[in-house]
């Protein structure tokens, strides 16, 4: 069985590092630290600290229940709710700490970061789409009705998704993810 690569240790250990202590709380030792690879390693994959935060936040996108889910078969706005839910349960689990790492990384570089910027909004739009689109079919399919802009609903979605998390975070309960599903089912269901 190959062993996993000094890249793919550096990507994870970034991951876990940036999601737990945010970009400027650690440094490239302790990212090899945690990744158990010496720190002249770290060059050889990556130019630098800022791209490897890129390819975090990219590995974290594609990981994202927003790509991953296998629920085709159920009607598009349970599927839509279902990743908001996989979401809630995954935060909860981690006493509501962390947040989303998107969210964390547009909150603590958009303003310094022109790469890190355009990965989170591409990482925002393409949930935002997904929302939008589940919305669109919805309606397609007779399921809800409404004449709201989709893209906007599913703007709106993700922005309350986002917002919702940084308060779970700062209070360390879940009220704000309970009224973000009262928010989801008011304009969702009129959708």
């Amino acid at each position: 069985m190959p062993r996993p690569s000094v890249r793919n240790h550096l990507v994870e250990s970034a991951l876990e590092q940036f999601h737990s202590r945010g970009f400027h709380n650690c440094s490239v030792e302790d990212i090899t630290r945690s990744a158990g690879v010496p720190k002249g390693s770290f060059y050889n994959h990556f130019a630098s600290k800022d791209a490897l935060v890129i390819e975090a936040l990219h590995q974290y996108q594609v990981r994202s229940v927003w790509r991953t889910s296998e629920d085709d078969d159920l009607p598009p706005l349970v599927r839509l709710r279902h990743r908001f839910e996989a979401l809630r349960v995954a935060f909860a689990e981690r006493d509501y700490t962390r947040g989303c790492l998107i969210g964390n990384m547009g909150a603590e570089l958009a303003d310094l970061n022109p790469d890190v910027r355009t990965e989170v909004k591409a990482s925002l739009d393409f949930r935002s789409n997904c929302a939008a689109e589940f919305i669109r079919d919805a309606r397609k399919r007779g399921e809800a009705g409404g004449t709201q802009d989709p893209e906007i609903l599913g703007r709106l979605l993700i922005d309350a998704w986002e917002g919702a998390v940084l308060r779970a975070k700062v209070d360390k309960s879940a009220r704000a993810l309970d009224d973000f599903f009262v928010l989801f089912d008011s304009m969702v269901g009129s959708a």
